[in-house]
Parts: structure tokens; sequence; C-alpha cells
């Protein structure tokens, strides 16, 4: 059968920039400690409140910094323009909103792009983790500023694992102060995001309800940015928690709606994933807060089985010895991290104002879904939603895995997996939604119509 005339074929708009010659990478240069004080850190980290609370180190430190806030829709047009084709929303959101950024400084201060290059440094998380991109996300991000124009532009990434590789005689170092501060500032920012799921679909003053929490934002602040922010945190905690327990809010039954997926869609709280917890909240759902620790704590763990394994088949006692070290460097982890949170969350006392926030048994998880996707197929958050939807089958009334588009971790669990689980489970209210930043009313349709028949099984 012969395909359609050439002529009648709509018109597709090449690529802005092609390479004509053999890619090989792009230079990022370090940042030494002798340009510390004439150099500006611009950062971003996932969304606004760990962002805002891990300006507290950067002020303890005496940098020079920019706070990058949220992302926002312009991002990924940003991001789409200057970056690779058929990439997902979560690289074209942040590396679009690096570019967006420098330009925005560009056209306020006057200054040339090299001077922009030599003044200024970007700081951000992740970049090694899924296998969709296999460590791609950090010559990306290289990449859209180089081609828009911000030729030899420096980018410091840190992972979930937080590995140092920087060289001797940087202006930051990812030590232990580094993991201490930024563990700190997101649970602080999961914190914030107990209270807001627990109140928001529930006060009878929703202006109160945010000039409480802007109350509760600035005192952890202000605590956090304290040199003895170790005993003035928990006391702010406490102090919040009160103020919590004092909001005015109705005390009906509402849906319980339970959201896991890829990191990012999960966890942006912005026009990143449509603000999807927010929108559940102001249709009168409670979301389960998601929190970033409880990922942090996945990635020590999924660490944790590769090392037992390697340990199980190690090839030499120097092969064995690696990995014995690498266990015990996950399992130190995981105590400080759970320390913190649970310190914090009792300080907090989230049952004062009904809120939830309890860190999930991964073992338990990793128990319930291995029949149906082996645990140790790791990449994204595979075997955590499996596990999840059985763990959540009989206890939530709506459960949403909210991807990027073309996500393949994601898309495999979501739209292959899991039908397995409904067929086992039918009366669990299930939505797969893949986000791509542009088709929010599409989107928050769908979820509006499984909100609808969670409040119908309520």
């Amino acid at each position: 059968m012969s395909g359609p005339d050439a002529t009648s074929l709509p018109a597709v708009s090449p690529p802005r920039f092609v390479r004509p010659a053999q890619w090989t990478t792009y230079e990022n240069r370090p940042w030494l400690k002798k340009d510390r004080d004439r150099v500006t850190l611009l950062y971003s980290y996932v969304e606004r409140w760990k962002s805002f609370f891990f300006r507290a180190y950067f002020e303890r430190m005496g940098l020079r910094f920019v706070d990058l806030g949220d992302h926002v829709k312009q991002d990924v047009t940003w991001g789409k323009e200057y970056g690779n084709r058929m990439e997902c929303n979560p690289m074209y959101f942040t590396s679009g909103a690096i570019i967006r950024n420098l330009a925005r400084i560009e056209r306020e201060t006057g200054l040339t792009k090299q001077e922009i290059v030599d003044r200024y440094v970007f700081l951000g998380g992740g970049g090694q983790c899924g296998p969709c991109r296999y460590g791609m996300y950090p010559q990306e991000y290289l990449k859209v500023v180089n081609e828009a124009g911000y030729r030899g532009f420096r980018i410091l990434i840190f992972g979930s694992d937080l590995g140092s590789d920087l060289p001797e005689g940087s202006a930051l170092v990812f030590d232990m102060n580094f993991r201490i501060n930024i563990l700190v500032a997101t649970v602080l920012a999961d914190m914030m995001h107990v209270a807001e799921c627990a109140l928001r679909p529930r006060a009878l003053d929703r202006a109160g309800l945010a000039s409480a929490l802007a109350e509760m934002e600035d005192m952890l602040f202000s605590a956090f940015r304290s040199r003895m922010w170790f005993v003035r945190v928990p006391k702010a905690l406490e102090r919040a928690g009160a103020m919590l327990a004092r909001v005015p809010r109705h005390h009906e039954r509402i849906p319980l709606i339970f959201v896991t997926g890829e990191f990012f869609a999960n966890l942006a709280h912005n026009d990143g994933n449509y603000n999807l917890r927010r929108f559940i909240c102001d249709e009168g759902c409670e979301p389960i807060p998601g929190l970033m620790t409880q990922r942090m704590l996945y990635d020590n763990w999924r660490r944790t089985q590769e090392a037992l394994r390697g340990i199980r088949y190690a090839s030499d006692d120097a092969e064995r010895r690696r990995w014995k070290k690498s266990l015990r460097k996950q399992r130190n982890s995981t105590a400080i991290i759970t320390w913190f949170f649970d310190r914090y969350r009792r300080a907090l006392h989230p049952e004062g104002f009904g809120g939830l926030g309890e860190l999930m048994d991964l073992d338990e998880i990793a128990r319930l879904g291995q029949e149906y996707y082996h645990s140790n197929i790791f990449g994204g958050e595979g075997n955590l939603e499996i596990g999840e939807a059985v763990h959540h089958a009989h206890h939530v009334q709506g459960f949403i895995s909210v991807k990027p588009f073309g996500c393949m971790p994601s898309s495999g669990v979501s739209d292959g997996v899991q039908t397995r689980i409904l067929s086992l489970y039918p009366d669990l209210n299930f939505l797969s939604i893949e986000t791509s930043g542009d088709n929010e009313v599409n989107i928050l349709s769908r979820v509006s119509m499984l909100l609808f028949q969670a409040r119908q099984r309520l």
C-alpha cells in the first residue's frame, strides 16, 4: 500500500541546533576556592520548600547564592527549545529552569553571556539515577547552557548517594556537613507537606491556614539558620505543631488518596506535576503526603540490596570487602536519615492536627510486591509501586501512579504489571497518568474522575 503524497504531509520544524561534527563531551570547569567570593551560586532542589530551607545552610556558610525557587510551566518550553528531542518532562523542567534564569539574569543585570559564565555556577540534585538516561542528566544540563550561548557555564550535580568527585580545592564540597544540612532541609520540607496535606482539605478558613503555614515556614527557617540549629529546630517544630492544632477544621471523613510514581513527577509539588496534591486537597480529598525522605531511604535500600548480592557473589576477598564497606555506609546513612525524620516528626506531633506522614517499611513493601515484580529489578520506583498498591489496596479510596511522558520503568509497571494487581484487587481505584508539562486540563480532569469515584466509594 503506497503512502500519502509527500506534498500532503504537514511540515515538521527541524531541530534548532544540529551538531555538524562528532559529539564528544562538554567542558565543566571546577569552581575553586579562589573564586568563592566573586561567584554566585544558583540552585534549585525539586520544589520550593526544599530549596527554601536549604538556603539556611548557604547563609550560615556565607556563600553568595540565588534560590531559583519553584519550577514553572515556561521551563518546559525553554527545555524543549534547547534540549534533545523526546525527553521526559523532568529533564525539560530542570534543564529549562537553568537557562530561563540565566536569560533573566542577563536581561536584568545587563551582563554579557561570558560575564555570567564567569560569575555564576549552578547547583542541582539528581542525574545518575534512572535507567532512562544512564547518567546523561548532567550532560544534558551542560548541553542546554552551551547551546543557549553560555559556553563554559559550570554545573555542580549531587546525586542521592552524594558521592564527591569534585577536584581538590573546590569552593563547595559534598562533605558530611553538606549531607546533614541537605537531609535536614528535606525533612523540614516534608514536615511542611505533612501539615499542608492534612489541613488544606479540611481548613474552615483557607486564608488563616495559609498564614499559619507561612508562620511555620518562617519559624523553621529561622531555627535552621541558627548556629544552634540542632537544638532550636525541634523546639520550633513543637511550637509549629501546637499552632497547627489550633487551626479551625472540620472533622468529617474524606477520601484518602495515595500518590506514587517517578521521583520528580511524584514529589515536585509545583507546575512540574500540575500541583497534583494541592489539586486533590482543593477537591475535598486528603492526599497522603509525598515524602522525599522516603525516596532517600529507598535509594539506600536499593544500594543495600546490591551490596548484599555483591557480598554473596564476590569473586575474591577484595571485592567482598568493597561490598561490605558499601553495606556499612548504606546502613549508617539509613540510621541517620531515620533518626532525623523520627525526631522531627515526634516534635511536630502531626496527630494533633490530623496529619499523616509515617515512613513505610521497605522490606515489607518489597515482600508484598516480590511475586509480581522482582525487587532486584531496579530503576525508578518500579517495585515500590507494586508493593504500595498491595499494601494500600484496602486502606485508601484512590491510588494514583504519576510518571513523566515516556518514562520507561514507570510505564512498564503502571501499564503492564499493575494490570495483574488490579485483577487481584478489583476494588483498587487506580489511575495511571503521564505528565508532559503541557496537558494539565486533560490530566486533572482524569484525576477528578478518580476523586469522584473515591467519594462514591467512601
